[in-house]
């Protein structure tokens, strides 16, 4: 659970999505489709090319599998990692091809897209994905200016005694100047 909602964020993060307010499934069957995503996604307004700093923070973990000093160490090492992140060089080609890239990797993936709404500011979103142990909930809500993103995701997902564990995440990512 980890790895993907790591690996998510950064991506979606990278990509400079945001709130919106435009509901993305036009045929109305209950979930977006690669076409209806592309479509949402050509709305955001991207990052500016440049160098990017990168935050992250784990806000919430429950896990009925965990105990509560591994949940601390878990919150800790999210933490740390966040001053760790090397910066990020966001070239014009990465910055004009904003969210195509991210939207594909879903949709082609374990992850189904049930709702969107996008509008130039950005991007809301809700999927589920296969996970070890049946269906993931994901949530995510962003917002970006065009030099600073910032996304909360939530994840839930079953454990294998039925119970659940989720995870809320913060990635933030702040233009510092020009690539080096």
């Amino acid at each position: 659970m980890f790895r993907f909602a790591t690996v998510t964020c950064a991506a979606i993060a990278l990509a400079a999505c945001s709130s919106g307010s435009d509901e993305v499934d036009a045929d109305g069957d209950g979930t977006v489709s690669s076409e209806e995503a592309a479509e949402a996604v050509a709305k955001v307004r991207p990052l500016e090319p440049g160098q990017y700093s990168m935050s992250m923070e784990l806000i919430e973990l429950t896990d009925p599998t965990m105990s509560e000093e591994e949940i601390a160490q878990a919150k800790q090492f999210f933490s740390s990692m966040s001053g760790m992140a090397p910066p990020r060089c966001l070239n014009e080609e990465e910055a004009k091809e904003g969210m195509m890239g991210v939207a594909e990797t879903i949709q082609n993936g374990d992850c189904t897209i049930d709702s969107m709404t996008s509008d130039a500011d950005g991007m809301r979103g809700e999927m589920t994905c296969k996970a070890e142990n049946g269906e993931a909930k994901v949530t995510m809500q962003t917002t970006s200016t065009g030099t600073e993103s910032e996304m909360t995701m939530n994840v839930v997902e079953p454990t294998a005694d039925g119970e659940e564990k989720a995870v809320t995440m913060k990635v933030g990512m702040t233009r510092t100047g020009d690539c080096a």
